[in-house]
C-alpha cells in the first residue's frame, strides 16, 4: 500500500518541478507545512517527511505566477536536515531555487522547543524574450530568445518556539537583495536593510472536545517601504484528520481550505483563493493543492502537530 502511494505522489512531484517568479512566493496554505519559508519551523518534525505544493495563481491572466515546490526533511535527535526546491514563473521570467536547511532544537519546559534554522540557498533566473509582445519585431532589447541562467546566492534565518498546542516563530526568507540587469545580461548579489522581508507567524490549537479542535494562526509580513500585511487563518479539525477552514488575507483575498488526513502516512490540502480587489473582476480565482507524507509515522503522530 505504502509503495503505490509513492508511486501516485511521483508524477505530482515532477509537475511541481516544472511548476511556473515573484519576488517572495505567494501561497495560501504555508501554515500547513511551514519550513517553506522557515528553515527552523524544519525541527518540529521527528520522522522523515515530504510535502509538495503547487499554486495556479489568478486563473485567467496571460502570464500569472504559478509556484511548484517541494521539501524533504530529516530529523536526528536535536537538529533536521533538509532540501527544499521551489520554481516560480511570472510571466517570462522563471526562477528555480534549491536551498539546504539545517534547524537545531532545545529542550525547553515540559514538552516546550525553542528551534534555530539557517538555509543557504541558489537562485537560477531566467527570462524567455520570445514571449514578449512587441510594437516593434526588430527591438534588438528582446531579440535572442531566452537569456542564459544567472546563477545568485542566498540565505534564510529563521526562530521557531512550538510545543503541542502553540507555535510562534520570526523568519528572515531572503538575507541578500539578488538582482538583474537587462542591459548587461547579468546579476549583482547584495546586502540591503530596506530589502529584507520578515515573517511573524503564530498560531493555537483549542480543544473543543475529544474529537473536535479549532485552530487559528496568523502571518504578519513587513519590508520597509511596504504597508504591513498580515492574514488570519481558522480551521475546525475533526479527529486529528479532517479540517475545514477559512483565511482572510488584508491584500483583500479570502482563502478556503480543505484537508484529509487520507491514511497515517499522507496528508492532502486544497485551497481556493478569491481575491475581492479589482483582480478578482478579471480572474476566476486561484487554485492551490499540497501533498504532506511522513514515513513511518509513530502511532500517535498525525502531520498537523502543531502545523496548522
Amino acid at each position: 500500500m505504502k509503495k503505490h502511494y509513492l508511486i501516485y505522489m511521483l508524477p505530482f512531484l515532477l509537475f511541481c518541478m516544472k511548476g511556473k517568479a515573484q519576488s517572495e512566493l505567494h501561497y495560501g496554505m504555508y501554515m500547513m507545512h511551514q519550513p517553506f519559508f522557515n528553515p527552523a519551523s524544519a525541527a518540529s518534525y521527528d520522522q522523515l517527511t515530504a510535502a509538495m505544493l503547487y499554486k495556479n495563481q489568478w486563473t485567467g491572466y496571460d502570464g500569472a505566477p504559478t509556484v511548484g515546490a517541494v521539501n524533504i526533511l530529516k530529523p536526528f535527535k536535536t537538529s533536521v536536515i533538509g532540501l527544499t526546491i521551489t520554481n516560480d514563473q511570472v510571466g517570462i521570467d522563471n526562477n528555480t531555487q534549491i536551498s539546504g536547511e539545517y534547524a537545531y532544537k532545545l529542550q525547553m519546559r515540559g514538552y516546550s522547543r525553542l528551534a534555530f534554522g539557517l538555509s543557504v540557498s541558489v537562485n537560477l533566473l531566467q527570462s524567455d524574450f520570445g514571449g514578449v509582445d512587441l510594437l516593434d519585431e526588430n527591438d534588438p532589447t528582446y531579440s535572442g530568445g531566452n537569456t542564459g541562467v544567472v546563477a545568485q546566492p542566498n540565505f534564510k534565518f529563521g526562530t521557531y518556539y512550538f510545543n503541542n498546542k502553540f507555535y510562534a516563530g520570526l523568519a528572515i526568507p531572503n538575507i541578500l537583495d539578488n538582482s538583474i540587469s537587462l542591459e548587461e545580461g547579468a546579476g549583482s548579489t547584495g546586502f540591503d536593510f530596506n530589502t529584507i522581508h520578515y515573517y511573524f507567524h503564530s498560531g493555537y490549537r483549542f480543544e473543543l472536545n475529544t474529537k473536535s479542535d479549532l485552530n487559528a494562526s496568523t502571518l504578519i509580513k513587513q519590508v520597509s517601504g511596504a504597508s504591513l500585511q498580515f492574514d488570519i487563518n481558522l480551521q475546525y479539525e475533526y479527529m486529528r484528520k479532517f479540517g475545514i477552514g477559512v483565511s482572510y488575507r488584508s491584500s483583500k483575498e479570502l482563502l478556503g481550505i480543505v484537508s484529509y488526513q487520507l491514511i497515517p502516512e499522507l496528508k492532502m490540502a486544497y485551497a481556493y483563493e478569491y481575491n475581492m480587489g479589482e483582480i478578482g473582476n478579471y480572474s476566476t480565482g486561484s487554485h492551490e493543492i499540497m501533498l504532506i507524507y511522513q514515513f513511518s509515522p509513530r502511532k500517535e503522530s498525525i502531520v498537523s502537530i502543531p502545523r496548522f
